[in-house]
């Protein structure tokens, strides 16, 4: 393996720490020589949940947006095409890489903050975020071409919101279809190299809160904190490559939260029921698309989901042969 596979390598796996919907992974790389192609594999798609692959596109984006800043640290510049369109719709961009400078302070600090970055299920310290911290956490967002609109305790449209959590996640309970799919990627074996562990699921609130998503296999309950801050990542538009876009801007945003010791929690059900992502929009008199909805907070390092191995990825031929690569 020469020094740019050895790179690619070490990029691959960096890309793959990416979150993903329910931690399914969704994502396939080809690698010829400095290119990388970054394709959705629509195996892993949640095809109840998620019929149009937005969730999907939104995970390959976080998987491109390790990428590129993984080959910073490599002293790589990437040149990226976004490339989602109706004649190859799993197709999601291209990353070319070429020699570029050393990379600075910032962009060390967010590689280090992809091996640390990782989900909570868990209750949040009962604050809101310090000011400076979600100013910079703002900032991430529109460095990616897309907004994190937060809701903070104080407003009243925040009672609006949890409203339509609970809305969506009690549909989401009485959809065979939607439990059935959620059951099958949550609890899931401890050697499983995807999904949820039951381990880490989290228990149910006892409160209405904080927006949590509420898995089925779950066991226990807590109180969940009251005033953390929520947050919205939206896009000015609704197009698959918007959310790749999303995907982007949302681990940037989690890097850059992890950087200051924040952790995110995710409620995703509200999104995924075409109406009530219609009333969220509606509440908070949203000009853009919604795309995540989130709770940020202060907490206890969260332990990682489990990722696919190098060796099911085949992450050590990258480069070699142009083959395909699941990156776990």
């Amino acid at each position: 393996m020469d020094v740019v596979d050895a790179r690619m390598e070490r990029i691959l796996r960096a890309a793959a720490s990416a979150p993903s919907v329910f931690n399914t992974q969704p994502w396939q790389a080809q690698v010829e020589g400095r290119t990388l192609t970054l394709r959705a594999d629509p195996a892993r798609q949640l095809h109840h949940s998620d019929p149009h692959g937005r969730e999907m596109l939104i995970s390959c984006g976080a998987f491109l947006f390790n990428a590129r800043t993984a080959a910073r640290r490599e002293s790589l510049t990437p040149f990226v095409r976004v490339l989602p369109d109706p004649a190859d719709e799993l197709l999601v961009a291209t990353m070319r890489l070429e020699p570029g400078p050393v990379p600075n302070t910032d962009e060390l600090e967010l590689c280090v903050a992809i091996g640390r970055r990782t989900t909570s299920r868990v209750p949040f310290d009962d604050q809101p975020l310090f000011t400076d911290v979600l100013m910079a956490i703002r900032q991430a967002a529109r460095d990616e071409c897309a907004d994190l609109r937060p809701i903070q305790p104080s407003e009243p449209v925040r009672a609006k919101v949890l409203d339509l959590v609970r809305r969506a996640e009690a549909l989401a309970a009485e959809d065979p279809a939607a439990r059935g799919e959620e059951l099958a990627w949550t609890a899931t074996d401890a050697d499983r190299a995807d999904g949820v562990p039951a381990a880490l699921l989290g228990p149910n609130p006892t409160n209405d809160g904080a927006p949590v998503r509420r898995f089925l296999s779950s066991t226990g309950s807590a109180q969940f904190e009251q005033h953390s801050t929520m947050a919205l990542l939206t896009t000015a538009d609704d197009s698959p490559r918007d959310w790749v876009v999303a995907g982007q801007a949302l681990e940037r945003v989690l890097l850059v939260a992890t950087a200051y010791f924040v952790h995110a929690s995710f409620a995703t059900t509200v999104l995924e029921n075409p109406t009530t992502r219609h009333d969220l929009r509606r509440v908070l008199s949203l000009d853009a698309a919604p795309q995540m909805l989130m709770r940020l907070g202060y907490s206890a390092l969260p332990p990682h989901t489990p990722r696919l191995a190098a060796e099911q990825a085949g992450i050590g031929q990258a480069g070699v042969d142009g083959a395909t690569v699941r990156s776990g």
